[in-house]
């Protein structure tokens, strides 16, 4: 099983984590040449963010029924450290030099913000509501968005770092899962109706507040941005998405067979690329800066693909 593809800073190679041991490997864009980054065992890891700078990546494991993060350097003369036992959920800035993460205190969450070796950290908002996950989007911009759930409505705040003030964006929506883009201009996102069941995903402007629907049902976590934040590739499940949106997806209960479909999001065009034949899940998609290739963990069974975009 495969967590967290990326690509290497000089996007010359391929950056992922094996599951079973916790090992951060590297290997060629072609899938050869396999080698060793960091080789700590951490057993029972189930979720892996890397740094933009790829210095990092924070790797969420279980141990005894408590969930831990680990911060592991793959760099020379970088140290390595954890986040404190009550941090719940965490994002690097976008150039990578800070961190954020949330901390559960008592019957408030803080929001931590720290350099990227969690030094000089220091709490900047703190909310009642225990449950978010975090996006950092942009210089200035954190996202809290509750956890999705298609039963439930969402919440998004917008936070920014520079007044220190949030602001709820996106209100009445529900299952929301947010991709940020590159460019920092906004972000994509899902959501669910209000019976729960999966919705068309759109894009979400910071500039003007604006929403662009894009016509395709399918989840945020399913899409990845070309490097030009002009464009999408995601998986799109055949025949729609059946059940509780993204409850059921989340929990195993569905599975998906997806058609990779690319979409101009100003223009609203999609155009599909392939069809699954394999009966791919897509998740956890990467695109390479020059757009030549997708990479993507299958749901089914943790493996690692690449598709050619361009010849």
């Amino acid at each position: 099983d495969t967590l967290a593809p990326a690509l290497s800073a000089d996007a010359k190679s391929l950056y992922y984590i094996e599951r079973q041991s916790g090992h951060v490997l590297r290997s060629g864009l072609e899938g050869r040449d396999e080698t060793i980054l960091a080789n700590l065992t951490i057993l029972e890891s189930f979720d892996g963010l890397w740094s933009p700078l790829k210095n990092r990546v924070l790797i969420a494991y279980a141990d005894r029924g408590a969930v831990k993060r680990f911060v592991e350097s793959t760099a020379t003369a970088t140290p390595s450290y954890f986040l404190p036992a009550n941090a719940t959920m965490a994002s690097w800035s976008p150039d990578g030099r800070q961190i954020a993460y949330l901390v559960r205190q008592g019957e408030q969450t803080n929001l931590v913000i720290a350099d990227q070796a969690n030094r000089d950290g220091r709490t900047v908002y703190t909310t009642p509501i225990p449950d978010f996950t975090l996006v950092w989007a942009n210089r200035n911009t954190v996202l809290l968005i509750s956890r999705p759930s298609g039963l439930a409505p969402s919440l998004v705040l917008q936070f920014n770092t520079a007044t220190g003030r949030a602001e709820p964006i996106l209100l009445g929506s529900r299952g929301v899962m947010i991709l940020a883009a590159p460019n920092g201009s906004g972000f994509l996102f899902s959501q669910s109706a209000e019976r729960g069941e999966a919705g068309e995903i759109a894009f979400y402007r910071f500039a003007d507040r604006s929403t662009t629907p894009l016509g395709q049902i399918t989840l945020a976590e399913k899409c990845a941005f070309f490097s030009d934040s002009k464009r999408i590739s995601c998986g799109v499940p055949q025949g729609g998405i059946s059940g509780i949106s993204p409850d059921d997806w989340y929990r195993g209960a569905v599975a998906f067979r997806d058609n990779i479909v690319e979409i101009d999001i100003a223009a609203g065009r999609a155009a599909t690329l392939a069809g699954s034949e394999a009966a791919l899940d897509i998740t956890m998609p990467v695109i390479s800066p020059d757009g030549t290739y997708l990479f993507f963990v299958d749901k089914h069974d943790g493996t690692l693909w690449r598709m050619t975009l361009v010849e």
